[in-house]
């Protein structure tokens, strides 16, 4: 786990943390410093007026929030390589994953048994396998030369490295079973929606707009469809909710640095 992470996650196992002691740790650092108050006051959690200080901006995101946040950032900052293959590869990694965040918080804004800022860190959370997975292949950079190896090796392990990470670092195990149900198109464990069921209905609305459907069923086709009132589909079967609220997606990758 990045430093700042790691502190963070250290801290909040201590009977006497406060958010004092968290808002201290991270004005450590500027650079996370920055995003958690652009993040506090972007349309997600923005409230009535504007947040200048972190323990006000910890206060608006909660705790658990903040930590994810915090801990998806610092992964994606911590990625430092000279191969432009992986470079564009993990430039990419975090603009869908910043993409499926929003996406998810838009959706779960329809099902009250969902909260619209978990559905966001849930979204962020579901490729976090694949950063390591770069990392390791970062110590190989200079055999690198197939694009189309390194894709495959991403899609075949980062279900479950993401697993593996988020057990270790104590995450609740509906955000494990996020990053376990990696394109399960078909999962359908219980009849109530879960943060599983929005990403992947995010996650399979976005190909669909971009026109990777190879392989994928219509979004009235997947059991976790069935599951929300998300109004119509366009002749693609895209949502005509999500097209609605790029604005709001727009923004909060924006924040998230990885701007559409």
């Amino acid at each position: 786990m990045p430093d700042v992470a790691a502190r963070i996650h250290s801290a909040m196992t201590s009977p006497n943390w406060s958010i004092n002691t968290i808002a201290a740790i991270i004005k450590g650092d500027p650079g996370t410093t920055t995003y958690l108050l652009q993040m506090a006051n972007s349309a997600m959690y923005a409230g009535v007026t504007p947040i200048r200080e972190v323990e006000r901006a910890i206060s608006r995101i909660g705790m658990d929030s903040t930590r994810s946040l915090i801990t998806a950032h610092a992964l994606q900052s911590a990625f430092v390589t000279r191969s432009q293959m992986l470079e564009a590869l993990m430039r990419q990694v975090w603009k869908t994953s910043a993409r499926l965040a929003a996406l998810s918080a838009v959706l779960a804004r329809q099902c009250s048994r969902l909260s619209p800022e978990r559905a966001l860190l849930a979204g962020l959370l579901q490729d976090i396998g694949v950063l390591p997975i770069l990392n390791v292949l970062n110590q190989y950079q200079d055999q690198l030369t197939d694009e189309a190896q390194v894709l495959s090796v991403v899609e075949r392990y980062g279900s479950q490295v993401g697993v593996v990470l988020l057990k270790h670092w104590d995450f609740e195990p509906d955000m494990v079973e996020v990053a376990s149900s990696r394109r399960d198109w078909l999962r359908d464990p219980r009849p109530a929606p879960e943060l599983a069921d929005v990403v992947l209905l995010a996650r399979l609305h976005e190909s669909i707009v971009r026109g990777e459907t190879d392989g994928l069923p219509r979004i009235d086709e997947v059991p976790a469809f069935a599951k929300f009132s998300l109004g119509g589909l366009f002749p693609d079967s895209s949502l005509e909710l999500l097209h609605d609220e790029e604005a709001a997606v727009n923004d909060v990758m924006r924040v998230l640095g990885a701007e559409h």
